[in-house]
């Protein structure tokens, strides 16, 4: 009889002490379980509104293809870097006679700028001319003139405005010519002319773009320049007998006359 209730002692105190155990890992799962992250967003500060460079505003419509329209700030001169001007590029002047007769040649040719510095010049200058008289049945020819020359230059732009450029341009020119003398009597006897011409110097002047009416791609220059020059000129004879001139000089491109700068250191191109 003791025996029984000792049993049953033992049987209940160990479902009491497993009832204890299980209500322990229940508290300490629900304590492990709850945890609470907490995130932390960082918040960015608005920009300042005095500081923030407004967008461009866009002026227009952009066709297709087109180049950009240049900045309000934009001169004239930065408008037509890497574009080609086209136009007249003054009068080149050399000597054709031993006597010291002279002939022109207008240069027409074109300027491409690499950068808002340098550029490039290079034009031609031909002249052919001839004609003839005739007094009842005798035709005389009159003295004609055939002139080749070449020109190139290197203009640098080294200061300048919204409108201006002020340039200096090195620049070399070499020229050929040839004509007959007219016969003093028809079918007299002529002499044949002959010329070379080279000068190396350089100009300073200033380019004025129009761009305050309108029309930047259209220039007017002028300036003074600073040459050394050489003429050869020789005059033969129908007998074979000649005789020669040479002539080199130092100095500036201008002239005697005031007027000069107008005729032989203008130029006009349009860029494209």
């Amino acid at each position: 009889m003791n025996t029984a209730k000792f049993a049953i002692g033992l049987v209940v105190a160990g479902i009491g002490l497993t009832t204890v155990s299980a209500r322990a890992a229940e508290a300490t799962t629900e304590t492990t379980s709850t945890t609470t992250t907490t995130t932390t967003t960082p918040v960015v500060a608005p920009s300042d509104p005095a500081t923030t460079p407004p967008a461009p505003a866009q002026r227009g419509m952009t066709l297709p293809g087109a180049a950009p329209e240049p900045a309000a700030e934009t001169t004239d001169h930065a408008a037509v870097v890497r574009r080609f001007g086209i136009g007249y590029m003054g009068r080149r002047t050399m000597i054709i006679d031993p006597a010291g007769d002279t002939v022109d040649a207008p240069i027409i040719g074109a300027r491409y700028w690499l950068d808002p510095m340098i550029g490039i010049d290079a034009g031609i200058g031909l002249l052919f001319s001839g004609g003839s008289t005739t007094n009842g049945n005798a035709t005389t020819d009159l003295q004609g003139y055939t002139v080749f020359m070449l020109h190139g230059g290197v203009p640098l732009a080294l200061a300048g405005s919204k409108h201006f450029s002020f340039q200096v341009i090195p620049e070399l020119n070499f020229g050929i010519s040839g004509s007959k003398t007219a016969p003093a009597m028809p079918g007299g006897p002529v002499n044949d002319l002959s010329g070379i011409h080279l000068d190396i110097g350089a100009r300073a002047g200033g380019e004025v773009q129009f761009g305050f009416i309108g029309i930047p791609e259209l220039s007017l220059q002028a300036g003074v320049g600073l040459a050394f020059s050489y003429d050869h000129s020789k005059q033969t004879q129908p007998g074979g007998a000649s005789n020669s001139l040479n002539t080199t000089s130092f100095g500036t491109s201008v002239g005697n006359n005031p007027w000069n700068i107008f005729t032989s250191n203008i130029a006009a191109l349009y860029y494209f």
